[in-house]
């Protein structure tokens, strides 16, 4: 069983200033960064927000519409460090390419100005990385609604090479997959491509695209990217 991470002993929040290209990480003479510089939160709200990320299996922020993060979890920090496909500047969260940066910031102005309408039609979206295996999944959600995080959304980072837990037993009740189909699926969301699932399942190959075309008609898809983004949605 894996043990819940303890909530936070400080109110401060090593997410500011990048100094050196580092972040989270404090230099001397470098001023830690606290949420209270940006807005009077209560402790017990942002103990419990901030124990509330870090419950989460995948990276999770609280980002401004400007695209700045007010708060964070480790495997965001994590992500944000590789500079790999999403990275902090000055000027906020940027992509590699310069039109991810502006659907990201479009995404954010959409969940932040209208949280009634829910998560915004173009999200979630993928951005391309040069070092890792496989892409990094961004879902942005409107944020937790409450009076002293207002102007804020809930972003959400998946990274495969992190390796991903998904609930198989959620992919069985919600799709009907059988245990083998499931398993594939699993493998599927983590990375893993076609042949080296089947390895890592002992089945054949031929066995898993048979079970790969059951979970495409289960799941109404038709590639593996899309059925990965549908999985990361509703079991993640």
């Amino acid at each position: 069983m894996e043990n819940s991470p303890s909530p936070p002993a400080s109110d401060e929040f090593r997410v500011g200033a990048v100094k050196k290209g580092r972040l989270g990480a404090k230099t001397p003479g470098e001023r830690q960064v606290s949420v209270s510089d940006g807005a009077a939160t209560p402790r017990d709200v942002l103990v419990a927000l901030t124990y509330g990320l870090e419950l989460a299996r995948h990276g999770a922020m609280l980002v401004t519409e400007a695209g700045q993060p007010q708060l964070a979890n480790a495997t965001a920090l994590t992500i944000l460090n590789k500079k790999d496909g999403l990275s902090l500047a000055q000027t906020g969260l940027i992509a590699d390419r310069a039109s991810d940066t502006s659907l990201l910031h479009k995404l954010l102005q959409e969940a932040i100005s209208s949280p009634q309408s829910g998560e915004p039609k173009e999200s979630p979206f993928t951005l391309e990385r040069k070092s890792a295996r496989s892409s990094l999944i961004v879902r942005v959600i409107p944020g937790p609604g409450l009076e002293c995080w207002q102007g804020t959304a809930l972003l959400r980072l998946y990274d495969q090479d992190l390796g991903l837990i998904v609930d198989e037993r959620a992919l069985i009740s919600l799709y009907g997959l059988t245990r083998g189909e499931a398993a594939l699926a699993t493998k599927l969301v983590q990375g893993k491509c076609l042949e080296d699932a089947a390895a890592e399942l002992f089945v054949s190959t031929h066995t898993a695209r048979t079970h790969l075309k059951r979970i495409f008609m289960k799941t109404d898809t038709h590639r593996q990217p899309e059925l990965v983004v549908r999985m990361l949605m509703t079991v993640l």
